[in-house]
């Protein structure tokens, strides 16, 4: 026992911890400017405008998180360079296939779309959709390629300049009155315009290895890692889905539910986004090296504990506090908001401990399993909204616990993956 507790000490420190650190320090200035503007932004926009951006920002994380087929999860686990080099240039195609018909779809239609999602409010704003799934799916693409060559400072300083970009977009609209048009685009900004720092940096740093991008490779490679597009594309979808098809049905039945609902989960996944990000991108840099070396299941569990002490405390103070400190900071109008907090904070609990480590089925070659999961994770929360409204009783505060419980499922099958291969490695 002693000795496996020196190997988790071992494996959490030093390096790993300075990687982290450096994303951290990144993320939390990104995010603490971004939430100190909160109250300046919900006295420029109301609820309603909130309800608006709810429907944008699901819109555009449905359509991104599939945008790179998932070739861009692939490239820091790629076995060499040419690999990785060839699967950006695969997931940047694909990006540019599938912004380019989500444009000429929102140009084309965009009151019978709006009228579909159930806010004809947002038909003369969906070509922001297109311009935000190009913007997250290529920062996207070029953060993973810079996780593979560590280059954590450089993304920890995307972070504040994405933050710096759309706090100022979002209030300098605002003031001039371009409601919610600040607020689409702000956010827009907030969470892609880093990709284009990124990938200068990695023509400028990268030439060599880039130069061995041809079609020949790019097909070779799309044969060599199919298991992306082809189980964690529609196991990412899913995964949001159950997410995001929540949250349109709110905004489309509920009227500003949606917007109150989108203010408390910002305040809410404040602690995933300060660090549980940033874990999850060092995690990913060194889960495929400690799989070889059979540490996989210490490595992984010495995470999720560390997690558990670093997030329990911020999240139940949010719950307590929230119900009485929302109406002062944002003011009486979101006195809603505050309510809710309290309703999701043991939903975020177990998903600040399980995504940081989700890749763990990813790099012991789980994809199916993980489809599985998400599957089942998106039918028991869009099926806990529908029959909360057939029945109707409160609908946030169903898919608050129906997420509580599959993340807390998540936890536990990601457990389950990296302690039976590292048996299973022991035995052979």
């Amino acid at each position: 026992m002693q000795g496996i507790a020196g190997k988790v000490r071992h494996l959490a420190s030093g390096r790993f911890l300075r990687d982290v650190l450096k994303l951290a320090l990144g993320t939390v200035l990104g995010r603490a400017l971004s939430l100190a503007a909160l109250p300046l932004v919900t006295r420029l926009y109301a609820p309603e405008d909130f309800a608006i951006l709810a429907v944008y920002l699901s819109l555009v994380s449905l359509v991104s998180v599939m945008a790179c087929f998932r070739l861009e999860v692939a490239i820091p686990l790629a076995d060499d360079e040419t690999d990785a080099a060839n699967l950006l240039a695969l997931a940047l195609t694909a990006l540019f296939v599938v912004s380019g018909i989500a444009l000429l779809l929102t140009l084309t239609m965009p009151s019978p779309l709006a009228q579909l999602f159930g806010k004809p409010e947002i038909a003369p704003h969906l070509w922001l959709v297109p311009l935000g799934v190009a913007l997250a799916g290529s920062y996207a693409a070029f953060q993973f390629w810079a996780t593979r060559a560590r280059r954590f400072g450089a993304i920890a300083r995307t972070r504040v300049g994405q933050a710096v970009t759309g706090v100022t977009t979002i209030l300098t609209l605002g003031w001039a009155g371009m409601a919610p048009l600040g607020l689409l685009l702000g956010n827009a900004l907030n969470t892609g315009a880093g990709g284009v720092t990124l990938a200068f940096q990695a023509v400028r740093s990268d030439r060599r290895t880039l130069r061995s991008i041809c079609p020949n490779r790019m097909r070779a490679a799309l044969r060599k890692y199919y298991r992306y597009p082809l189980y964690s594309t529609p196991e990412a979808l899913f995964n949001i889905a159950g997410i995001q098809v929540p949250v349109l049905l709110i905004a489309a039945y509920g009227g500003s539910e949606a917007g109150f609902l989108l203010l408390a989960m910002q305040i809410m996944t404040a602690p995933m986004t300060l660090l549980g990000a940033s874990i999850s991108q060092v995690y990913m840099s060194r889960a495929p090296e400690e799989f070889r070396q059979g540490r996989l299941a210490y490595f992984t569990f010495s995470i999720m504990r560390r997690l558990v002490i670093i997030g329990t405390g911020p999240l139940v103070a949010a719950a307590l506090l929230s119900p009485i400190l929302f109406p002062w900071i944002f003011g009486v109008e979101w006195a809603r908001s505050g309510e809710i907090v309290a309703w999701l904070a043991p939903w975020m609990a177990f998903q600040f401990i399980a995504s940081p480590v989700s890749m763990v089925m990813f790099v012991v070659g789980r994809q199916r399993g993980m489809l599985i999961l998400t599957f089942s994770g998106a039918v028991v929360r869009i099926g806990a909204v529908i029959l909360s409204m057939t029945l109707g009783i409160s609908v946030v505060e169903m898919f608050a616990v129906s997420s509580a419980v599959f993340y807390a499922l998540c936890c536990a099958v990601f457990v389950h993956a990296s302690q039976a291969e590292s048996l299973k490695r022991e035995l052979e």
